[in-house]
């Protein structure tokens, strides 16, 4: 073969291969396009499943319920009821402490490889690479009377009781069963203090963030937030306390 044929053999196995690369790189970028598309969706799909969650909690809260269930769709990871992360609430006024109580709020969670959701203490919640944030809000609330410019605040916690977990593929029954509740008012100018032990701790900072950035006055509400930890201090003219406690399992029974 002269030196012709060797070079035209030669420039069509480099195209051959330049076109083997593209193809590949093709490949390669679209499969990963569609996983992550697939990821996202399943995650979203999970974030509105809890939302879900969030209502069935606040209906059997609310209305005493005795039990709601929901059923969720599980694809890959596992949902658990856990009774772990804390809260302290502290509720002083003049210096003197009206209510202290401590205990484990206990979540719904689901978890998947770097991705988690969850409910807790009224919030739902979601941790993935990004950090953490919030998915739906909890039920506390400040609202500034107009007429005699008192400061209303109202804090609705939720607390979870229960071991379980199911993991794999298929439908998982998520139930609530009302416990207890107890309403505390208290009508003389304080302070309540909330301190947060919750790896979704960042994102229950940015709840408190937003919701003073819709007061006039900040120094209403101040927060210290470092790690898995958040204290939050909330001045009040009068406030609304109430503590719900509810039974949480998960199982694949149909």
């Amino acid at each position: 073969m002269n030196s012709k044929g060797i070079s035209e053999v030669i420039g069509y196995i480099l195209i051959l291969g330049i076109v083997i690369l593209i193809t590949s790189f093709s490949f390669v970028y679209s499969y990963s396009v569609v996983s992550d598309t697939k990821e996202r969706v399943k995650f979203e799909s999970m974030n509105q499943g809890f939302r879900k969650i969030q209502n069935i909690v606040e209906y059997t809260a609310y209305t005493k319920n005795p039990r709601k269930s929901i059923r969720l769709l599980v694809n890959e990871g596992m949902i658990s009821v856990k009774e772990q992360n804390e809260i302290n609430v502290t509720v002083k006024s003049s210096n003197i402490t009206l209510y202290n109580t401590k205990y484990n709020v206990g979540l719904i969670e689901y978890e998947y490889e770097n991705y988690k959701v969850a409910f807790e203490n009224g919030g739902v919640w979601q941790k993935s690479f990004d950090g953490v944030s919030i998915v739906s809000e909890p039920r506390i609330f400040i609202y500034r009377k107009q007429i005699a410019n008192e400061m209303i605040v109202f804090v609705a916690l939720t607390r979870l009781q229960g071991n379980s977990s199911v993991g794999g593929y298929g439908f998982v029954n998520v139930m609530v069963e009302y416990n207890s509740s107890e309403t505390r008012t208290f009508n003389e100018s304080g302070y309540i203090y909330l301190n947060i032990t919750s790896e979704y701790a960042g994102a229950w900072n940015s709840y408190f963030e937003r919701l003073r950035g819709g007061l006039t006055n900040n120094t209403v509400l101040q927060t210290d937030y470092s790690g898995n930890k958040l204290n939050v201090l909330i001045y009040y003219d009068n406030l609304i306390l109430t503590e719900y406690l509810l039974d949480a399992y998960v199982d694949t029974s149909s």
